[in-house]
């Protein structure tokens, strides 16, 4: 193989990245031979469901590596409970990277050493995290709900059914966006935070690795990332700032520190691990990269990644600080009209998008419902159907503020919520059906509907940072 390097440690390179050990990715390898093999024989992580020999022999390893983890004293960096504080506690968050840039590499990383662990306490090298794929199979697997397995935890919700944050038309929407930051942020601030939330109980908060579903859900979360990068053939950022980031706070197999670069995670689902193909969306499953050709033409690809920046083209901001109450609708009027956008609502969005942007000062002391946002309907309540012409989008908060006088989190990241709502596409909508005209204004309204009935706590304020409205470039893939 092209990149293997014949020093006396064994290094592979990877243009834009550097020298990365052959141990970190797949253990100690003879020649290039043994690291081909071993390449094409990495673990496969499969999509959980019921009927697949393959998939329970995965969740039998998986409950007892669990086990084993569980067993082993607090003092061991590999103990299940040492590893979910690196996440976080009931404090708060510690390590964990949530509304930063490196959301999808941090949870990589931190994924890749949690399953190094796994393999090693079980003697099982091919064992491979399952995902929960909660578009395709909305409830929890039925191995995870045994109140005698080491796999269950008293959850508020078993299942995901009724939730939009995971349903086929918001993920479409996503995985649309070929600009990796905000589909990034996208992906976080709805799909993965709704399922936190609406899971509830510990899924809910910074201690949510405590919950044996929460590595099966970031394995869901990772194999979006994935399937936009490898199956729909979007790139990754080039940017070296990014890339040479380091993401750390973990422990190997051996209970060694360790740490990853951003960069060097884009390559793990090539080297180290690959995924069971499954539809997420409208997006099908597609069929293995046999081909030694093809293998190394994509592995270029996603190694150089692409000139990709979060760049903001205008911005205009709509709401400054304020405290807000869940209890109501939040309605900002704005400055803007549709003319203001004519060139993306009448084009065809290929060169920019529009956004909303919402910033919150901190998390809020209960997180059991959703954010909707609409588009110039000042009428907007809970009650407001989601297939109202005026919908754009939605997004949940995942954790809680700690309770004034407790302890706060041990880690280093201050977990400052901040959301991304694509509404391109409700402008457009909006316009053709003459509800929103040429030069009038148009307004927002920010509606929080409750996951069950009521609101756990209705009381609740949310401190208002700013709302703007943005436009970004689209990003196609540059010249190779």
């Amino acid at each position: 193989m092209e990149y293997l390097s014949h020093d006396v440690n064994r290094r592979v390179f990877v243009k834009g990245i550097g020298f990365i050990t052959v141990g970190l990715l797949m253990g100690t390898l003879g020649g290039c031979e043994e690291l081909a093999a071993a390449i094409r024989n990495r673990p496969t992580r499969r999509r959980l469901r019921t009927g697949s020999a393959a998939v329970d022999a995965d969740i039998a390893t998986y409950r007892q590596a669990v086990q084993l983890m569980k067993a082993l004293p607090g003092s061991d960096p590999r103990s299940w409970t040492a590893q979910a504080a690196i996440h976080g506690s009931g404090a708060g968050f510690n390590f964990c990277q949530h509304g930063t840039q490196h959301f999808f590499d941090w949870h990589r990383a931190y994924l890749f050493y949690f399953e190094k662990i796994c393999q090693k306490l079980t003697g099982n090298a091919s064992f491979g995290l399952p995902y929960w794929n909660w578009n395709q199979n909305a409830a929890i697997n039925p191995a995870f709900l045994d109140a005698t397995s080491a796999l269950f935890l008293a959850r508020t919700r078993i299942t995901m059914a009724g939730n939009n944050a995971v349903s086929t038309a918001t993920l479409d929407g996503m995985l649309s966006d070929t600009n990796f930051f905000t589909f990034q942020q996208q992906v976080e601030g709805t799909p993965h935070n709704s399922v936190h939330g609406f899971i509830g109980a510990t899924m809910g908060t910074g201690a949510s690795a405590l919950d044996p579903v929460f590595w099966t859900h970031h394995c869901m979360v990772d194999y979006m990332w994935a399937k936009w990068n490898i199956d729909l053939e979007n790139d990754n950022t080039s940017d070296p700032t990014w890339a040479n980031t380091p993401n750390q706070h973990f422990v190997d197999a051996n209970g060694t520190v360790a740490e990853m670069t951003a960069g060097i995670t884009t390559i793990l689902p090539l080297l180290s691990y690959q995924y069971e193909s499954s539809a997420v969306g409208s997006s099908p499953a597609t069929l293995t990269i046999v081909k030694k050709r093809e293998f190394q033409q994509l592995e270029t690809r996603i190694r150089k990644g692409a000139d990709i920046r979060f760049d903001i083209r205008q911005r205009v901001r709509i709401a400054e600080k304020a405290a807000v109450s869940i209890a109501r609708p939040i309605t900002r009027e704005t400055t803007l009209s549709a003319a203001d956008f004519a060139a993306i609502i009448k084009g065809n969005a290929a060169a920019r998008r529009v956004f909303l942007t919402i910033g919150f000062a901190r998390l809020p002391v209960a997180s059991d419902y959703a954010v909707r946002v609409f588009i110039h309907l000042p009428g907007a309540s809970r009650s407001t159907a989601i297939d109202d012409p005026h919908y754009a989008g939605s997004f949940a908060f995942f954790g809680t503020s700690a309770a004034e006088g407790s302890a706060a989190a041990v880690g280093e990241h201050t977990h400052q919520p901040r959301f991304l709502v694509s509404i391109t596409e409700t402008l457009r909508r909006l316009t053709s059906r003459d509800e929103l005209k040429e030069t009038a204004p148009f307004s927002v309204q920010l509606v929080a509907v409750p996951f069950g009935d009521n609101f756990e706590a209705p009381e609740t304020q949310l401190l208002l940072e700013d709302i703007d409205i943005i436009t970004t470039p689209v990003i196609v893939r540059s010249a190779k």
